[in-house]
């Protein structure tokens, strides 16, 4: 996977305006499905670390982007050299809540995606200056759900927005997307193929 021509955000954005729903899978049994959908990238939430080279080669194979979630994974750490693992297993992006490893992750050459956990509205203020310390390419933001009622005191970030967590009907994802974000991840096998049309 070194030497790998990875996309660039804007790349990826513009493939989320006509497929919105990127497919999180926990299982190995999921990714066929994932691989079959019109979801433009596969994040992979669960799996050996160790041994995720030959699957990230089967999601590019089909032409999707492959995210890991480095805090997720098994076998790696979330610090400098597992952000280096990955990168080196063919990782396009990078999804972790350590706001630290964003330079780590863009130095690399892979899309840095910073996750922030939303359970109180304290957190807004923590998660915007987060942001804008750590300077990540993408934020996603679970849970998703919330988006839609938070929008109003939700802070505005310089970067994409993706949203995560508990989207699993039409009207979820539409009101997220209405919410501003770019995309959504989800585990929802029926969203994997929806149609922005």
């Amino acid at each position: 996977m070194i030497g790998t021509t990875r996309p660039s955000v804007g790349e990826f954005v513009a493939r989320l305006r006509d497929d919105p729903c990127c497919a999180a899978i926990v299982a190995e049994s999921q990714l066929a499905a994932a691989i079959t959908s019109r979801a433009p990238m596969i994040v992979l939430l669960r799996g050996n670390g160790l041994a995720i080279g030959p699957t990230v080669e089967r999601i590019q194979a089909a032409g999707k982007l492959a995210a890991i979630h480095l805090d997720l994974i098994d076998g790696v750490h979330a610090d400098v050299q597992g952000v280096a693992w990955l990168a080196r297993s063919g990782a396009d992006a990078i999804i972790t809540s350590h706001g630290r490893l964003m330079t780590a992750i863009r130095d690399e050459g892979v899309i840095a995606i910073q996750r922030l956990l939303l359970s109180r509205r304290t957190h807004l203020d923590t998660a915007f200056t987060a942001v804008a310390r750590s300077r990540p390419d993408i934020v996603e933001v679970l849970p998703s759900v919330l988006l839609p009622s938070l929008a109003d005191v939700m802070p505005r970030f310089d970067v994409p927005l993706l949203a995560g967590g508990f989207i699993r009907t039409d009207d979820d994802l539409r009101a997220v997307l209405a919410a501003g974000a770019a995309g959504i991840t989800t585990s929802a096998e029926n969203l994997w193929s929806w149609d922005v049309g």
